[in-house]
């Protein structure tokens, strides 16, 4: 053992240590939440933890340097002047590799001290060895640079740390480096969302810059790259969900070098069948090209080899966990029942002083006084969400007029609709945020919390998907995701975003107890070390009876629905595997069917694979839907082409053939027993009327204002709470803003996601029946995108939204190079130049293209 790391045991194991440490820890908490405190430091307490954190800073134990980074932090309030502190604070940040703190010292503090000429030669040494490639004047910290190394070196290869040190920052880095490789690769980028695709790939386009054209390469969002011309040869970096990535590799597209799976942890997630999406979509990518550079990402996991030893059958050696952080978060719980506040120290709360008035009784009491700087405030759902945005909001008065957040409402009410909340609310710095927002609002959203405009942000779990929204305060006011307790990695990555490295030294995170959230569930607050188990196989091997009971075509008769259908989903997934054990592949879930000795499961599943006239193909990219119901479809439709009955997709999108359509694929999956989403036969004529809307390219504001006059006229009645309902009212804001969020729902859950994988089923079995010259047009496409027109689908699959992309087909023809039907290449200064500066569509263009 290295003498730093035995000197860091002993200051670790030290009592006085100890003792001192907390004493730095309350003082900072007094100063952060403006207790009055008249204690202040001696001069040996005060060198002594300077010194203290000196010796840990060099340590490479994790833990110690964390320690040494928190003492000089928690001194920096009271000794920011002091020449003494000014030195040692840039000497132990430099130590620790963290640049970002050391800018922030010489930006806020003024600290323009200077080290000794030995630790100096030290420092150039480290900035020489630690700049990140082709940047001007980025640096690693100490942690990142020796994972980047790793990463670097190897074909395969998983890691794992806190959600703040900046993971996707190194997969951007890694990217930056391979897209320079001899001869160029195309790339995947797996994300568990929709909502986290744009984001990523804003951020990459910002981070490549010129290098993406000088290496010939296009950042793309989505699955369908058939829609660019092949004129000239381009390498593509794909940022896909696990349902594109499937679609992508079952197509003839290019083949991939690399894939980058981010936030791999929901492989491990048992409560969400897209777990099994996830795990299903690298597989099948492993499959088809066996010799991909394979790479995973996660937060706060103990054993992150887990996915190596799964999908390569190796022992796991390319893999990197770290606890270090490269900001400190505190944590707090206030209780506003009883007035009680207390910090988190060594997995236990600790009681002080509240900070809180003594009638301080709600969370707007809270917000108000603790909410300094920026504020995220995470809600279990989305009504809740927009709930708790508006009552804040009401507090507020409306001050000096904000000329930004001004435009920023009059962009929101005509992109959406006048009534919508988030368009009166955002004019105070107040807004909300989640996953089903369309895309164009959560851009401008997340845009304006990240320039400090809007200072309140009200959000659900998207969060937990990756979305990279940085705060200085995190207020959580519900110990659930949607109706379940958060787990202890949902809960750690959710705290992880509190400390905005090189805006602050320190994040908050304040647990919130209060009318309308108890907490009885706090076992997350202890459990740190997180070991995941895949669910696939965590559900297999704790329900193989259930299993075997589903490939039988029997009823299992306990469970959630949830369970159940994730179970069904697996019990697919073993049949369609079955069906490749004879060409001599083997996959991990057969593989581990054999390690449990369960070869009656394989011979039940293979037996009832063989029975399936649906070819392999289908069934391989559709295990999402019940085999029975896929073979029942595809019998029937083999049926009525040998009866020479059109089975085609209408070439008109209207309302009737829409409506048609839909009775036909009802009738033909058997919805009513299949599907939960789809089951009611009278629900299709409203979604007919939205899917006509949204493929001929009306506008979601058009789309909104149709419906609510549609709903007024009628008197519909409306859901407004659990098991209530009410005859629809235009002129009540309340309602409006249900149908608002209803019909966004409708057209991301059941346009976008149901009926567009029942479509891309159908359309699989007309090209297996037809060839695909005679398959006609697969809708499924249209309700991706929103749209009938080629090129509109070419600029999204650029990035652009749908209403930016509409505007440019509309009006700027004339920046677009289109070949044969397919767009070739676009005039950036062109569309800058015809888009005012400053709208979202000038933002777009000149951020994403």
């Amino acid at each position: 053992m290295a003498l730093a790391d035995e000197i860091a045991l002993e200051i670790l194991s030290s009592p006085y240590f100890l003792k001192l440490f907390k004493v730095c820890i309350e003082r900072s908490i007094y100063h952060t939440l403006s207790i009055d405190n008249q204690n202040s430091y001696s001069e040996k307490e005060f060198r002594d933890l300077l010194r203290f954190a000196d010796l840990l800073s060099v340590s490479s134990i994790a833990e110690a340097r964390n320690y040494a980074y928190r003492i000089i932090t928690y001194l920096n309030p009271y000794f920011q002047k002091d020449e003494y502190y000014c030195t040692v604070s840039k000497a132990v940040y430099y130590n620790l590799g963290n640049f970002p703190a050391v800018a922030y010292l010489e930006k806020e503090n003024n600290n323009q001290s200077e080290l000794p000429f030995d630790r100096l030669v030290e420092l150039e040494a480290k900035k020489l060895i630690q700049e990140v490639p082709e940047s001007e004047g980025e640096f690693f910290t100490d942690t990142q640079y020796k994972l980047f190394s790793e990463l670097s070196s190897a074909r395969e290869f998983s890691f794992s740390g806190p959600t703040s040190m900046g993971k996707s920052f190194i997969i951007k880095a890694f990217i930056r480096k391979v897209i320079q490789n001899k001869p160029p690769e195309n790339l995947v980028v797996l994300v568990p969302t929709r909502a986290l695709i744009n984001q990523f790939a804003l951020e990459l386009k910002r981070n490549l810059g010129t290098l993406l054209e000088q290496y010939k390469y296009r950042i793309v969002t989505n699955s369908n790259i058939s829609e660019f011309s092949a004129a000239e040869t381009i390498n593509y970096i794909l940022v896909l969900t696990p349902e594109r990535l499937i679609s992508y590799i079952s197509q003839y597209n290019p083949p991939i070098g690399f894939l980058f799976v981010d936030e791999a942890h929901k492989i491990a997630q048992n409560d969400d069948s897209r777990s099994i999406t996830t795990y299903t979509s690298i597989e099948k990518t492993l499959k088809k090209h066996p010799n991909i550079k394979l790479y995973f990402s996660s937060p706060n996991v103990s054993n992150p080899e887990v996915f190596l030893k799964i999908f390569r059958d190796t022992q796991g050696k390319n893999h990197f966990k770290t606890e270090e952080t490269p900001v400190a978060q505190n944590l707090y719980f206030a209780d506003l029942d009883n007035g009680e506040f207390s910090y988190f120290h060594k997995n236990e709360f600790v009681k002080i002083e509240s900070p809180l008035p003594k009638n301080a009784k709600t969370i707007n009491d809270i917000l108000e006084h603790l909410g300094k700087r920026s504020n995220l405030v995470y809600c279990n759902t989305r009504l809740r969400t927009i709930k708790y945005a508006k009552s804040y909001a009401d507090t507020i008065n409306l001050g000096k007029e904000n000329k930004t957040l001004n435009k920023a409402s009059r962009i929101i009410r005509e992109y959406i609709h006048p009534d919508y909340y988030l368009a009166e609310i955002i004019k105070k710095g107040v807004a909300y945020h989640f996953g089903n927002m369309p895309q164009l609002i959560r851009n401008l959203v997340e845009d304006l919390y990240q320039k400090g405009d809007i200072r309140f942000m009200f959000c659900t779990s998207t969060l937990l998907e990756g979305v990279n929204m940085p705060t200085q305060n995190l207020f959580i006011l519900n110990n659930k995701k949607s109706t379940k307790t958060l787990k202890p990695i949902d809960f750690w990555n959710l705290a992880g975003r509190a400390g905005r490295l090189s805006k602050e030294l320190q994040g908050n995170v304040f647990c919130v107890r209060h009318s309308d959230c108890p907490w009885k569930d706090t076992s997350f607050f202890n459990k740190r070390e997180i070991e995941l188990v895949p669910s696939v196989f965590s559900r297999i091997n704790h329900n193989l009876r259930k299993i075997e009971t589903l490939i039988n075509g029997g009823e299992v008769k306990s469970g959630s629905e949830e369970e159940i259908n994730i179970l069904r989903y697996i019990a697919n997934i073993i049949c369609v595997d079955t069906l490749e054990i004879k060409t001599g592949y083997q996959s991990p879930i057969i593989d581990e069917l054999i390690r449990k000795k369960k070869s009656n499961i394989i011979e039940l599943a293979k037996s009832k694979a063989s029975k399936l006239e649906t070819p392999y193909s289908i069934l391989n990219s559709n295990e999402s839907i019940g085999l029975d119901s896929q073979d029942a479809a595809y019998k029937r439709l083999k049926y009525l082409h040998a009866q020479r009955t059109p089975i085609t997709l209408p070439r008109q999108v209207n309302y009737k053939s829409c409506k048609n359509v839909l009775l036909s694929l009802h009738e033909l999956y058997n919805w009513e027993q299949t599907n939960k989403y789809l089951s009611n036969k009278n629900s299709l004529k409203y979604y007919a009327t939205l899917m006509n809307k949204w493929i001929n390219n009306e506008s979601l504001n058009q789309i909104i204002s149709d419906l609510v006059d549609y709903y007024s006229k009628n008197r519909n009645t409306l859901k407004v709470s659990y098991n209530e309902y009410e005859a629809f009212d235009k002129s009540n804001k309340t309602h409006v803003n249900i149908l608002i969020g209803n019909i966004i729902n409708d057209i991301e859950h059941i346009l976008r996601f149901q009926f567009e994988r029942y479509f891309n089923h159908y359309y699989l079995m007309l090209q297996n029946l037809l060839g695909e010259e005679n398959a006609g047009e697969n809708w499924a496409t249209l309700l991706e995108y929103g749209t009938q027109s080629r090129i509109m689908i070419a600029l999204q699959n650029m990035g652009l939204s749908r209403l930016t992309a509409s505007k440019i087909n509309k009006e700027c023809k004339d920046a677009l190079t289109i070949e044969e039907g397919k767009l070739k290449s676009v005039n950036k200064a062109f569309l800058l130049a015809e888009f005012t500066p400053g709208t979202l569509e000038h933002e777009e263009v000149k951020n994403l293209l």
